[in-house]
């Protein structure tokens, strides 16, 4: 229940199901792309109870969970429903970029695929430990039962990455599964195994290996999404659940065995060939330079783009060599993240960062990372400074992995064999270094609620004295138990309902009330804090000085613009008073662009409140009294 409940009111902050395109998950992280980011409520997201940060990413909205994500997950998707269905017209992805797409795209194929590779690459290592022990004799039934358990996962990887690229791509997993046991059907190897050419309609067809491989059914299942798509346009309904299958598999398998599967071959092999050959010659640059900047890797999401190169390293070779590295940096955040803990007078904060340095000694990292030493700064610096160390450690004695997973703790056994001594070297170092540098460099301590509440009041005493009169008249109660919202816009009023866009016109988002702007600018309606502004611009996020939460959303789909024809005066964290001016927009030209410019002012923390009123007049100006809000 607990779940159920964390992942509904996940979804009712993210702007609902109608919002969420898909969703997936890796260790620590629900991964969502959404349709529209600005309709999250990313701040009020970080607070909800359970959730240990969120970060944008890779083209997508990340949760952390921790190691509850899988349970939230499963909960979220019932409650989303998330099948092709689930698509409203009614929205727009936002364009991203070529990078975002990319990294989004091999999360989304890679991510689900990882706990099979976790498992397998963790019994590996325990094979290892059981042989050198001599528990195990290499010749008993038990060793080859146990050989068989963990290479199936790398064997039939092809079959694995079908099912999450088909997911991914909009396609039948099940042909994409078929698809990929074409490439694995025993005569088909045995063939390809003698190194003979074959033909398809006289075309030759290379022989190569698929077992394993990575590239080739990506390929393929990337290309069956647009035939099969094809095919369900020109082929008639009474027809489609009998011929789309068959043209699908009869138009792919030849084109991914003829042309794609060879090109996935030749690029795969190419990259982790090209990594181990540089690796192998610079080793300790390659530890310095990934191990230090692992931290920033992970929070913009680009580690993903490792994946391809792990996930080839592993099934070709059978070892990885990033993978030691990246647990150097994770063992480098534990280390500053009990330097934090040892060192902060914050009760409530040290709480919180005990039991992050202990989730990331066991190498769960991110409520470390997001929650303790990049919102300290100085902390981050030294656990980058600790990875480095650890990891150029890492690549001086070339420490590799059986498997892919985290660490250090939990994954101590993928790193069992020759090397398993550095590992644990790099690992102490790695720590050790993040531990000592931060009580070196030090941090700024988060004041406890109280610190915290008499230090705001002392600053607004200093900094507004002069200006009584406007701070009342913007920012303190009408009445009592009351305030006022100010109208950001000049234009006609227009009720929440009336809104051509669900998010909004249901309450998704929360209450409040529109405007049809008759003049291209928007003020701020409060004495408060800028919290969020889009980078396009055409949503601002505020909060008042005294807690309430609006939204400014110019347009409906607006987000597709990009930024284009609107011109922001302010940045986020930036502190504005009622009727400073927050952005510009040309409402001619949204409007010939083909979108609407009706603007929704939203109170996001709506269930704060009793309730919450707007004006009946037919219009407004800017700074006139637009909502009453009421305790």
């Amino acid at each position: 229940m607990e779940h159920a409940n964390l992942a509904k009111d996940i979804l009712d902050l993210l702007g609902g199901k109608k919002n969420v395109k898909s969703v997936t998950h890796c260790v620590t992280r629900l991964r969502l792309t959404l349709y529209n980011d600005a309709l999250a409520n990313k701040d009020k997201l970080e607070k909800t109870n359970g959730v240990m940060g969120t970060n944008i990413g890779g083209g997508q909205f990340q949760i952390i969970l921790g190691n509850k994500v899988s349970d939230v997950h499963d909960e979220f998707v019932k409650l989303v429903n998330n099948d092709k269905q689930n698509i409203q017209e009614g929205y727009s992805e936002e364009k991203k970029k070529v990078l975002d797409r990319v990294l989004d795209t091999i999360s989304s194929i890679f991510a689900p695929v990882i706990p099979a590779i976790i498992g397998a690459g963790l019994l590996k290592g325990i094979l290892v430990i059981l042989t050198s022990m001599n528990l195990v004799s290499s010749k008993s039934d038990m060793y080859q039962l146990l050989t068989v358990f963990s290479d199936a996962a790398f064997y039939f990887l092809p079959v694995l990455l079908a099912f999450s690229a088909a997911k991914k791509f909009n396609c039948n997993q099940y042909i994409a599964g078929t698809l990929a046991g074409i490439l694995l059907h025993p005569t088909l190897v045995a063939i390809m195994n003698k190194g003979t050419y074959m033909s398809f309609f006289d075309i030759p067809i290379k022989p190569a290996i698929y077992s394993s491989s990575v590239l080739p059914i990506i390929l393929g299942v990337w290309f069956m999404s647009y035939v099969e798509k094809g095919l369900i346009k020109v082929i008639p309904r009474v027809l489609k659940s009998v011929l789309v299958p068959l043209l699908t598999v009869l138009i792919v398998a030849p084109v991914v065995l003829i042309a794609l599967g060879p090109l996935g071959t030749i690029i795969g092999n190419g990259l982790g060939a090209g990594f181990i050959y540089l690796y192998l010659k610079f080793g300790i640059l390659a530890g310095l330079l990934l191990g230090g900047f692992y931290p920033l890797i992970v929070i913009t999401g680009m580690h993903y783009g490792l994946l391809p190169v792990m996930f080839q390293s592993l099934s070709k070779y059978g070892v990885d060599y990033i993978m030691g590295i990246g647990v150097a940096a994770n063992a480098a955040q534990a280390g500053a993240t009990l330097a934090v803990y040892l060192k902060t007078k914050n009760k409530d904060f040290k709480g919180v960062t005990g039991t992050a340095a202990l989730n990331a000694i066991i190498g769960v990292t991110e409520p470390a990372l997001f929650g303790v030493t990049l919102k300290l700064k100085r902390p981050l610096i030294a656990a980058a400074i600790g990875g480095a160390i650890g990891g150029g450690i890492m690549g001086a004695f070339k420490v590799g992995s059986t498997g892919i997973g985290t660490g250090p703790l939990a994954g101590l056994p993928l790193f069992f064999g020759a090397t398993f001594i550095y590992w644990v070297i790099g690992c102490i170092v790695s720590f050790v270094v993040g531990l000592i540098l931060t009580f070196i460099i030090g941090f700024k301590d988060i004041p406890s609620e109280k610190e915290n509440r008499s230090d705001t009041e002392a600053s607004d005493n200093s900094l507004y004295k002069n200006e009584v009169a406007a701070s009342q008249e913007a920012s303190l109660p009408t009445a009592t138990g009351s305030h006022n919202i100010f109208s950001p816009i000049t234009g006609k009023v227009v009720k929440l309902s009336e809104v051509n866009d669900p998010t909004f016109s249901q309450e998704l988002m929360g209450k409040g009330i529109a405007v049809e702007p008759e003049v291209g600018r928007a003020v701020s309606p409060v004495n408060g804090v800028v919290t969020t502004l889009f980078k396009t611009k055409h949503a601002i996020g505020l909060v008042a000085d005294n807690g309430i939460e609006v939204l400014i959303h110019i347009g409906i789909d607006t987000v597709n613009l990009d930024g284009k024809y609107f011109s922001a005066h302010i940045q986020q964290g930036d502190r504005v008073e009622v009727g400073n001016l927050l952005v510009e927009f040309d409402i001619e030209k949204i409007q010939k662009a083909g979108y609407q410019t009706v603007t929704p002012i939203i109170i996001t923390n709506t269930p704060s409140y009793t309730k919450i009123k707007g004006i009946e007049n037919e219009t407004v100006k800017e700074r006139e009294s637009l909502l009453e809000i009421i305790n």
